[in-house]
């Protein structure tokens, strides 16, 4: 202990000597360590950190699809959720709840309106987690049974809520009495609170309340989200293989509905998570290659450290020191060096992850909080401990396993001396450059993605838009001719503000992640096969809705108030649907009929219209076969309105809108937003991503010139006496410039053509991750190509500059 305690005071003093050095190697390691730290707790507070529910590996998501990719909502339906808690299978309970939330607007005393998010739940869904209340009790069975066979929700007794912990807290400030209490919403009849569920409890995540849902065990609508408690030890393939069989029961009972169909299943922290999960395993796998390049770095700094300090070594080695005293010694200083870049990195860490909160991660799942945990803190350990071996092990064996005369002779000024170090640092310099390439291009890839995703046409305009959430007050505005003539009034309300070119509504807005129908369809005319059943989304839209969003007509008419509910039926459908069922049918001498999970074949609507795709899922997935119904003969509520209007700034007419729908609906909470924002800001994760990468490619371009320009300049401070004596016998400075060009260029050369393998070979693997991104796409691995051997050559060419400018007088005086 006495040996390494000197140890520790001999690196103090040596790293104190040299603070240049010092300062360089502890900058680059503290960038690589925190980082990698920073994107690491990201990651465990996504993906690692368990679930703050009980047993949280127990719980597991479920969906449904069918097997020949007939479309569907891909959620679950209350008669599977209920054959579920009937069978024999490896579950606890099974819940479904609803997979959309209902926009209900809080009425509060002397306070403005707000709007809160909804959800329905199901018999046990507080229980299936395991946490216990805040306040008050869950829903008893009472409260959720049907009253009837076939009664459904809206039966029975009036709904009861329980609050969220967080609207306890915001909206009526932490009530100790809010149990037993009557709230007013504006679309309900007063309700009462029964419990405020616990703070951890936010599934689906953003939900505001619950209410009791009377779901009947025979509906086949598939609308529902559903989880699963499985019995303690019960892997997920063997769970898989029961719903299967569990699903085939479903379709002998249900053939409309369940034939061809399968659950799927996967844990419940991953359909939390979605498809953030993958975009940061792959920024955590920069960051790890970002750390390589760190150490690579800073052991280049070391050998050239080691090679200054040969004379030291020989003089120790002469005295007697063993080779284990030495390396003990210089793996000291190592990791001195790297505890040092560790601390920094663990608060460059801290700052980094409440930067990325800023930048928008806090509204992405599980990322409201990044704790810096005891996992994070041991993964600072290991990153730390690792770091340090890599750094110590090899200039410490290259000096310690050294003959005592090589040493001597690195340690004078003969061209000869350091021929070794110098190799050395060429492997660790091509290594750099390689590992920059792959972090170049990896960054390219995500620009890439994201400037495709940015590009991909919606299929209707964002310019000059507003979108405004509003409905009818449902104590004044009943039925259907009531909400169609409310509608009327609003839109002549907005129409009438200067500027507003266009006005619209639907029930559900593209990209909102809005449940909308999935029905089949059949022509008139036709037979039915529900074996190859066509299947399509039903959107609810106004007319003008078309015009406000800049959606084209391709072919026919738009929707007019004439389309009634005593007038003919019509519909409008979309270019996939066209495309996919209508083939050769004149699309106007065709009707249709849909519904599910049988089809309403009384009543065929006429098509009277065809319109450009809409991406309604995410702007990454391809339009579905949707078609069009009228307010007018189909009335909705809720309404999301668009208006158009001519002013640059949209943002703008804000404070108007506002006014003028606050007269009609003066207890209607308002949201207004820019299509533009709404449409950026679902692509958060992906514009994250994209940062990262490029912070990180920009820093592996830094960290790979320092350490190119590093080798040129040690090279030449190797080789002075050589270039003095050339310069000496005529040589001119451009021939002792492109001497040390070439060894720049060479090791660039090596490096570029690994680094460039390497990113293909990763890109393979990530591809199918990102949007339209190919591994062989040459523009970006050209482009990441060409910045590194430019930003090398630039870092080559200063070191080799400066050589060609030595005096040979002086240089030739410093050798003797």
């Amino acid at each position: 202990m006495e040996g390494v305690v000197q140890d520790l005071r001999y690196a103090v003093r040596k790293l104190a000597g040299a603070p240049a050095f010092t300062l360089a190697a502890v900058s680059t390691l503290a960038i690589g360590i925190g980082a990698t730290t920073a994107i690491f707790s990201t990651v465990n507070a996504t993906l690692l950190r368990p679930l703050p529910f009980v047993h949280p590996e127990e719980l597991v998501a479920l969906r449904t699809a069918y097997t020949d990719g007939r479309l569907t909502t891909g959620l679950v339906a209350a008669a599977e959720v209920a054959r579920l808690n009937a069978s024999n299978i490896s579950i606890v309970g099974a819940v479904a709840y609803s997979a959309s939330a209902f926009d209900v607007t809080l009425l509060r005393d002397n306070a403005a309106p707000v709007r809160a998010a909804a959800h329905v739940v199901g018999d046990g869904f507080f229980e299936l987690f395991g946490l216990p209340m805040t306040l008050g009790a869950a829903f008893t069975h009472q409260q959720q049974a049907p009253i009837a066979q076939g009664a459904g929700a809206g039966q029975g007794p009036p709904p009861v809520i329980v609050l969220s912990h967080r609207a306890w807290t915001d909206w009526f400030g932490s009530d100790p009495q809010i149990v037993g209490k009557t709230v007013r919403f504006n679309e309900f009849p007063p309700t009462v609170v029964v419990g405020v569920a616990a703070r951890d409890l936010d599934v689906p995540h953003g939900a505001d309340l619950w209410a009791n849902a009377r779901f009947d065990p025979q509906d086949v609508g598939h609308g529902n989200g559903a989880i699963v408690r499985v019995k303690p030890g019960t892997p997920l393939q063997r769970l898989r293989s029961e719903l299967a069989v569990v699903m085939t029961g479903l379709a002998r009972d249900y053939p409309s509905s369940d034939e061809g169909r399968v659950f799927i299943a996967e844990p419940l922290v991953t359909s939390i998570v979605g498809d953030l999960g993958p975009t940061l395993l792959i920024v955590f796998a920069a960051t790890a290659l970002l750390l390589l390049l760190a150490c690579v770095n800073v052991t280049n700094l070391l050998l050239g450290r080691g090679a200054a300090r040969a004379r030291e070594v020989a003089v120790r080695t002469a005295l007697g020191a063993s080779h284990g005293r030495i390396v003990r010694q210089l793996l000291t200083e190592s990791f001195l060096v790297t505890a040092l870049g560790a601390i920094g990195g663990v608060g460059f860490a801290y700052a980094g992850v409440r930067a990325l909160q800023t930048l928008g991660a806090s509204k992405l799942p599980r990322l409201e909080s990044v704790p810096f945990d005891g996992a994070v803190i041991a993964f600072a350990g290991i990153v730390l401990l690792v770091s340090g071996v890599m750094l110590g092990v090899l200039p410490a064996v290259r000096l310690s396993r050294t003959d005592l005369k090589t040493l001597m002779n690195e340690s004078g000024r003969r061209a000869s001396g350091g021929a070794t170090t110098v190799r050395m640092m060429g492997v660790m310099t091509v290594a750099e450059v390689a590992l920059a390439v792959m972090l170049v291009a990896g960054a390219g890839w995500l620009v890439q993605s994201f400037a495709r995703l940015r590009s991909t046409d919606p299929g209707f305009q964002v310019a000059g838009r507003l979108v405004v959430d509003v409905r009818p007050n449902p104590q004044r505005v009943r039925g259907p001719e009531q909400t169609i003539a409310w509608t009327r009034t609003i839109f002549d309300r907005l129409r009438a503000i200067p500027g507003v070119t266009a006005v619209g509504s639907t029930a559900a807005f593209p990209l909102r992640g809005t449940l909308d129908g999935s029905l089949f369809v059949q022509f008139q005319g036709e037979d039915f096969d529900p074996a190859h059943a066509m299947g399509a989304r039903l959107r609810l839209v106004t007319p003008g809705f078309f015009a406000a969003m800049g959606i084209p007509i391709v072919a026919g008419r738009d929707f007019t108030a004439d389309d009634r509910q005593n007038t003919a039926p019509v519909v409008i459908v979309n270019r996939e649907f066209a495309r996919r069922y209508l083939h050769d049918r004149d699309p106007f001498r065709t009707a249709m009929a849909f519904g599910y999970p049988t089809i309403d074949t009384r009543v065929f609507r006429t098509i009277v219209g065809v319109v450009g795709d809409v991406r309604y899922r995410s702007i990454a997935e391809e339009p579905e076969p949707s078609f069009y119904a009228s307010q007018g003969q189909f009335p909705f509520p809720r309404q999301t309105v668009v208006i158009a209007t001519k002013l640059a700034d949209a943002a703008a007419m804000v404070p108007t809108i506002r006014s003028e729908i606050a007269a009609a609906e003066p207890q209607q909470a308002v949201d207004v937003d820019t299509a533009a924002h709404f449409v950026a800001s679902t692509l958060t994760r992906q514009q994250l991503g994209m940062t990262l990468m490029l912070i990180f490619g920009a820093t592996a371009l830094v960290l790979a010139a320092v350490g190119i320009y590093g080798v040129i300049a040690y090279a030449s401070a190797q080789r002075l006496g050589e270039i003095a004596t050339r310069l000496a016998l005529g040589a001119t400075r451009r021939e002792v410039f492109w001497l040390m060009m070439r060894r720049g260029q060479w090791l660039t050369a090596v490096g570029v053509v690994i680094g460039v393998a390497a990113a293909y070979a990763g890109g393979r693997a990530v591809s199918s991750l990102l949007f339209d991104v190919r591994a062989s796409d040459p523009v970006v691995l050209v482009t990441a190509t060409l910045v590194v051997v430019i930003l090398t050559w630039v870092a080559t060419a200063i070191p080799a500059r400066h050589a060609s400018r030595t005096d040979p007088i002086l240089a030739l005086r410093g050798e003797g």
